[in-house]
């Protein structure tokens, strides 16, 4: 489906494609987050729905496998490791901005609850399930305390 348009409001993100294909995706944040954060949350969430349940044999999957490597994203959230296996990325460079994204709405969503999550965010997995990218809920306080500190005319 090609995106034609992005509809945002009250937390639903509508994909209007061609021929009237549509795509919903209702993000339930606590938090306030700019359109522009529901947007790339939401696309996070159909990246992650899409390869729910598809088995390896299935050969459209192995069409789309042929576009990039393989691997598998691990998520820890509030004391739990979620897992999402089957992903395919063009290059590392693209499953390490993935991790940095996604563990960015961990971290979002952790301060949204009141918690201070500690350890590692999101790491990412290849298919030999080597570790290939990490990122530590201690890098996003870093850098978000790094960005508190510049002076308002540099942000």
């Amino acid at each position: 489906m090609e995106v034609l348009e992005i509809v945002v409001a009250n937390n639903v993100v509508e994909f209007r494609g061609e021929g009237g294909d549509n795509i919903l995706v209702t993000v339930a944040q606590p938090a306030v987050l700019s359109p522009e954060e529901l947007i790339e949350k939401s696309k996070i969430m159909l990246l992650h729905a899409a390869k729910f349940g598809v088995e390896e044999e299935n050969s459209g999957e192995q069409r789309i496998a042929d576009a990039g490597d393989e691997y598998r994203l691990e998520y820890h959230d509030n004391g739990e490791i979620r897992d999402v296996s089957g992903l395919v990325f063009p290059d590392l460079d693209a499953v390490r901005d993935e991790c940095r994204r996604s563990a960015e709405d961990l971290w979002k969503d952790a301060l949204s609850r009141g918690e201070a999550p500690v350890g590692w965010a999101v790491r990412a997995r290849d298919r030999r399930g080597d570790i290939v990218a990490t990122v530590d809920f201690s890098d996003l306080q870093r850098a978000s305390a790094e960005l508190d500190q510049r002076p308002q005319s540099e942000i």
